[in-house]
């Protein structure tokens, strides 16, 4: 993978998804063997040539989305603090926007606390119960804080998360060792790893258990469906979740919004958090903004 950092070109390492592997390479047909004419007269065979494959052109790699006019001219207009990070599967590029920048997860900490649930459930080799996926459901579709606090209970709390964390790779989170998860601190670049595990072939989470967290994030209710899915093409699919929560008082707030897009010759992981909005509708807009220019810009 190839890291774009304002113009710093860093080599980077990740295995991605969506990527069928290939088969065993055939042999070339070959034609009968020598063999003896009649008369003595030795007659030969051609070997048929294997027909060349048709060689396909990788993707156009495009440029840092972060550092297009477009962007640089949104984002001086835009006040609090922003974050982001965007990595095309396509290309193995990943690009960062401040990424030394750390906030609140609010509620985009229930995606991590459903992929330690489905990790843990994979590792015991027990598929989740009734009462699991009414909370998942819950947690995920309609963004319900009690059920994320009872699954966050249920999986051990800030320790568990921790450790899957560690697994996944993520160097700059940190649950909230008194238990509040949506007090969870953590930076863009460590949400696409969150991501990474719903596409990752090899990763902490095996197919089924990536398609079905994906297909509840496909389906969230219609009002909390905005964020990284604006500008998006309709028919594309978009596995998303939000995060909102004002931090010291009603002009002051956190809204985060992290995805999966695929579609229309795109396929890209995304994260955008904001902090200090004067409002809740001030952060969408910051959001919606940079995710419509970074959709054109891939």
């Amino acid at each position: 993978m190839v890291v774009l950092l304002g113009g710093l070109v860093v080599d980077v390492a990740a295995h991605r998804h969506d990527h069928h592997a290939r088969g065993p390479a055939r042999s070339p047909a070959r034609g009968p063997a020598r063999g003896s004419a009649t008369a003595g007269v030795a007659r030969r065979h051609r070997v048929p040539r294997a027909h060349a494959t048709p060689r396909v052109p990788p993707p156009a790699r495009p440029a840092d989305p972060f550092t297009a006019p477009a962007t640089r001219t949104d984002l001086a207009a835009r006040t609090g603090t922003i974050t982001a990070a965007v990595e095309d599967l396509r290309t193995h590029q990943l690009w960062l926007y401040h990424p030394g920048v750390r906030v609140q997860t609010a509620s985009i900490e229930k995606v991590d606390i459903l992929e330690t649930l489905l990790h843990q459930a994979e590792i015991a080799g027990e598929p989740l119960d009734d009462d699991d996926t009414d909370l998942v459901q819950g947690m995920i579709e309609n963004s319900n804080d009690e059920d994320a606090q009872d699954l966050w209970d249920s999986i051990g709390g800030s320790s568990a998360v921790a450790a899957y964390n560690s697994k996944a790779g993520l160097t700059g989170t940190v649950p909230d060792p008194d238990g509040y998860w949506g007090e969870t601190t953590t930076s863009a670049a460590d949400q696409i790893r969150v991501l990474r595990q719903l596409v990752l072939p090899h990763g902490l989470l095996n197919r089924a258990s990536q398609d079905y967290q994906l297909g509840l994030m496909e389906n969230v209710e219609a009002d909390q469906a905005w964020g990284v899915s604006a500008g998006v093409a309709g028919g594309v699919s978009v596995a998303l979740k939000n995060g909102w929560v004002p931090l010291t008082g009603a002009t002051d707030w956190e809204v985060n919004s992290i995805g999966r897009i695929k579609g229309d010759g795109r396929r890209y992981l995304i994260a955008i958090l904001t902090a200090h909005d004067p409002s809740e509708a001030y952060g969408i807009e910051t959001i919606e903004g940079l995710s419509r220019i970074v959709w054109n810009d891939l």
